[in-house]
């Protein structure tokens, strides 16, 4: 009777919710993102790092420097990378992480032309790494949770990848000690405070986030974009591993989401409270998500490609 009971709050918490419309055989998928990798490679070759293009990698990962503010295994991570190797892998994750969601061409377009996918890759930042990390969960979770602002949220979509991201943690606790007292100690990196592009809530967004976690159950999109309502540091860039969900509307929807990712640079006309704008853009694509899951409002039957 126990466990009975045990089984059916784990099919409730954890409901099967098809995320992907392109389901190939993993060795395909590998096949693909070795392709995507080289061809962005030698792109990346092509794209100056001069510090006004990958300001952050030139500015910081390419030094071995690594912010206080990270997981401590990012600084392994990056120690092995030149700027043509984390474009490549980079680019070929967000391709891939569109391409397997993409329910029509012009909502695949809307998702790679957004805000985030734009704003890290001109930054040098690692959030690609990031969304590689999300296709090989549970296997690749310490690259999941490389920037675990929103990602973490991710783990609470399948058994599986909690049970992973439970035991990565506790290995992390005993090589590096309890590091998130230290990564939450430090507001920014230069030290003069709170970045004025961090529009986070923090714990004051958990009356939203808690009831959109429920209705976001077994949907790692939607729980991550959930999560973003009280996360503890939110740029407008932290925002990709979620952004990729565009590619799942009809293309009306997608192309307003696109849209709407790039209002947080308003601020340069708007002012610092243009950067709130950004909060547009996660309630509209969390909404069409939710209206999809259970009012089946447009939904498209048939991937357009």
């Amino acid at each position: 009777m126990i466990m009975s009971r045990f089984h059916r709050w784990l099919e409730v918490l954890f409901p099967e919710q098809e995320i992907y419309v392109h389901k190939w055989p993993l060795r395909q998928q590998a096949a693909g993102f070795l392709a995507l990798s080289i061809v962005f490679l030698c792109v990346g070759y092509l794209i100056p790092a001069n510090g006004f293009i990958a300001f952050d990698w030139v500015r910081i990962f390419s030094h071995g420097q690594f912010p206080p503010f990270y997981p401590p295994w990012g600084e392994l991570t990056t120690r092995w990378l030149t700027w043509p190797l984390l474009f490549g892998v980079s680019m070929a994750s967000i391709v891939l992480s569109i391409l397997k969601r993409s329910k029509h061409v012009v909502s695949s377009l809307a998702a790679l032309l957004a805000l985030p996918a734009f704003w890290t890759m001109f930054l040098g930042q690692l959030e690609g790494l990031v969304a590689l990390g999300l296709l090989g969960l549970p296997w690749l979770v310490p690259l999941a949770l490389l920037k675990p602002q929103v990602s973490i949220f991710a783990l609470g979509a399948k058994r599986t990848y909690l049970v992973a991201g439970v035991l990565w943690l506790a290995i992390s606790f005993v090589i590096w000690g309890f590091w998130p007292a230290r990564m939450l100690a430090v507001n920014s990196y230069f030290a003069e405070g709170r970045y004025v592009q961090d529009i986070a809530i923090g714990l004051a967004g958990a009356f939203l986030a808690l009831p959109m976690f429920w209705f976001s159950r077994g949907d790692m999109d939607m729980l991550m974009l959930s999560g973003a309502f009280v996360t503890l540091h939110l740029i407008p860039y932290n925002m990709l591993p979620f952004t990729f969900a565009i590619a799942r509307l009809k293309p009306v929807p997608a192309l307003i989401a696109c849209l709407l990712s790039w209002l947080p640079f308003s601020a340069n006309w708007l002012g610092p409270w243009g950067w709130w704008l950004g909060w547009l853009f996660v309630i509209w694509l969390w909404a069409w998500l939710a209206a999809y899951r259970y009012f089946g409002v447009g939904w498209i039957q048939k991937p357009v490609l």
